[in-house]
């Protein structure tokens, strides 16, 4: 609880109450004790004159010992007012005469009194003293004649009126304090009440500076200070002003550009986060500072494995992950003109280009680019087996063709003989048509995509009978063996597309059937719970079959499951025939075990 007031003009109400209390109180005191020891002074000089009054009246009565006579006198001198008590005692302290007036009774005479327990003077002298309680005076007086002391005179002197006195000036003085501070509290709250008004308008006029941005001028009517005061506000007002439109005014300039950089670092975060290729960079200290997912992806690393990490603590890593680290150069020389490739072990190695740029940037010191070129060096190995492969698979029939020709035009044959040649050297041309038209195909699917397809609803057994009218089995082979759905199988496809898918699969199946085993064609359905229901053509042979390794390679470009040279082909049927059912909604699935055989579906 506060009991000092909040408000100034209470406090300086009640400051000014206090010192006119103050001063007042030094001023009744002072009064209380001057009429005070004015009034003991009289009492103390009454009391003496009393007393040595009464000493000489009662000397030759102690001397004759006329204790009647005394006491008579004693009674005489009690009537006088303000006197309580008095009491003649010899040298020895015995009561001689005691006399005592109580209040509103006429003075008597007392027997067997007990004295008071202030002893008689030592030395005989005239003196005065004040009762333990305070409130007697006591006069004490001796009796002598010549040097000796005959009796000791005391007069115990009231002093309750003097008390009384003293306890009115302090309420007299009370009264004048209260009445004189509620007047002066009333005036000085009036004489307040304008320069308080004029400093609550100050107030209110400052609190609403930051609001009333076009109020006009503070106008205050007082004292000098108060129109100091009203300049100052009015000044500060017109400042604020400026300074608060020129804060605006650069609180929408860095909120605009605040908005910017947001926008550019959302970008940029987004650009890093997405980014397929892996980005490191390094503090001033040498530290890594920031790594995208694609880095931690490509490295197969943690983020705690690669952050705060120096360019020697990083490269010992990426060594104990690499294929062979004596040929990675390290970091180092990442940050040289030339790329690094770092080869990583795994079930299928991965390849990474990594190259580094030194910045001058103040948070970063060196920035590191790491390139995912797994495909492109699969790429390029496969386009070199290609090359290796079409320039064996098409040197072969062109010898032939060349031969053939160069036998034709140098030598004379019978008419059957030439006809055979002839039908070689078609047969050759035929080949090196159908290597072509692969390459040819699988040109035009990765420059158009579906654009050419042109889909059509069919019934998929029709189709399939239909392929197998195009189809010429190899010389020798029986035509594969078809078992009919009883149920209808509607697909929506490219007919010209997916008959040559039909007829790739089939020829393929009788390829890998150099024994002459038989190929059979059935029909299959899947009803998920959820989703449209899928049909599947199924080609199935008894072969050679596939090893676990070449099944799960079936699809790449120019894989080849043969390589001995003995089956003619590209290795691009199969990767043909997956493509074309990717790009209309299909799917393949190939089912095959060494020795036993292949199952490709077609599942549309």
């Amino acid at each position: 609880m506060r009991l000092w007031p909040q408000r100034f003009k209470h406090q300086l109400g009640l400051m000014f109450a206090l010192l006119l209390l103050l001063a007042l109180g030094l001023l009744g005191g002072f009064t209380a004790w001057q009429q005070t020891a004015r009034g003991r002074d009289s009492v103390e000089a009454q009391a003496q004159m009393l007393a040595a009054s009464l000493g000489a009246s009662s000397t030759n009565l102690v001397v004759t010992d006329s204790l009647d006579a005394l006491e008579a006198q004693a009674l005489a001198y009690a009537g006088l007012a303000n006197v309580r008590q008095i009491t003649l005692l010899d040298t020895k302290a015995r009561s001689l005469t005691q006399v005592q007036r109580l209040p509103g009774q006429a003075p008597a005479a007392v027997f067997n009194s007990a004295l008071s327990d202030i002893p008689a003077p030592a030395q005989a002298a005239a003196h005065t003293q004040t009762s333990p309680d305070g409130s007697r005076l006591i006069a004490w007086h001796p009796l002598q004649s010549g040097d000796q002391l005959l009796a000791w005179v005391r007069v115990d002197y009231d002093l309750t009126e003097q008390q009384q006195q003293a306890r009115a000036i302090w309420r007299n003085t009370a009264f004048v304090a209260i009445a004189a501070i509620a007047l002066c509290y009333g005036l000085l709250m009036s004489f307040l009440r304008r320069p308080l008004a004029c400093l609550d308008e100050a107030r209110l006029f400052a609190v609403e500076l930051s609001d009333d941005l076009g109020r006009a001028p503070m106008e205050l009517q007082g004292p000098l200070e108060f129109v100091q005061l009203q300049r100052a506000l009015n000044e500060t007002s017109v400042l604020l002003q400026q300074h608060l439109i020129l804060l605006q005014d650069s609180m929408e300039t860095h909120q605009a550009q605040s908005r910017q950089l947001a926008a550019q670092n959302d970008q940029l975060g987004a650009i890093f986060a997405n980014s397929p290729d892996g980005l490191l960079t390094f503090n001033r200290a040498g530290k890594v500072e920031f790594a995208n997912q694609a880095f931690l992806r490509l490295a197969d690393l943690r983020e705690d494995e690669v952050l705060g990490q120096d360019d020697l603590g990083l490269d010992a890593k990426l060594r104990e992950r690499a294929l062979d680290a004596s040929e990675f150069a390290g970091l180092a020389a990442s940050f040289g003109p030339a790329k690094q490739v770092l080869t990583l072990r795994g079930d299928r190695p991965r390849v990474l280009a990594i190259s580094g740029r030194q910045t001058t940037a103040s948070a970063v010191s060196l920035v590191l680019y790491v390139r995912d070129e797994t495909q492109q060096h699969e790429l390029d190995r496969m386009k070199s087996e290609f090359l290796s492969l079409a320039a064996h698979e098409l040197r072969t029939p062109m010898a032939s063709i060349f031969g053939f020709v160069e036998l034709l035009i140098n030598r004379e044959f019978s008419d059957a003989k030439r006809i055979d040649l002839l039908n070689r050297i078609h047969r050759q041309s035929k080949l090196m048509i159908n290597i072509l038209n692969e390459l040819l195909d699988l040109a035009r699917i990765e420059a158009r995509g579906a654009a050419d397809f042109k889909f059509e609803p069919f019934e998929l057994s029709e189709l399939v009978a239909d392929a197998i009218k195009d189809f010429n089995p190899p010389a020798g082979r029986e035509p594969p063996q078809v078992t009919l759905p009883s149920y209808a199988m509607p697909v929506t496809v490219d007919r010209q597309k997916m008959q040559q898918v039909l007829i790739n699969t089939l020829s393929n199946a009788y390829k890998y059937s150099p024994g002459g085993e038989a190929v059979s064609i059935g029909f299959r359905v899947d009803e998920p719970p959820e989703g449209r229901r899928h049909f599947g053509v199924e080609v199935r042979d008894r072969g050679v079959g596939l090893s676990p390794e070449h099944l799960a390679r079936m699809g790449e470009r120019f894989f080849r499951a043969d390589t001995s040279g003995h089956i003619p082909g590209t290795g691009l049927g199969v990767s043909l025939v997956k493509e074309l059912l990717d790009l209309m909604g299909g799917r393949l699935q190939i089912d095959s075990e060494l020795g036993q055989g292949t199952c490709v579906t077609l599942w549309l």
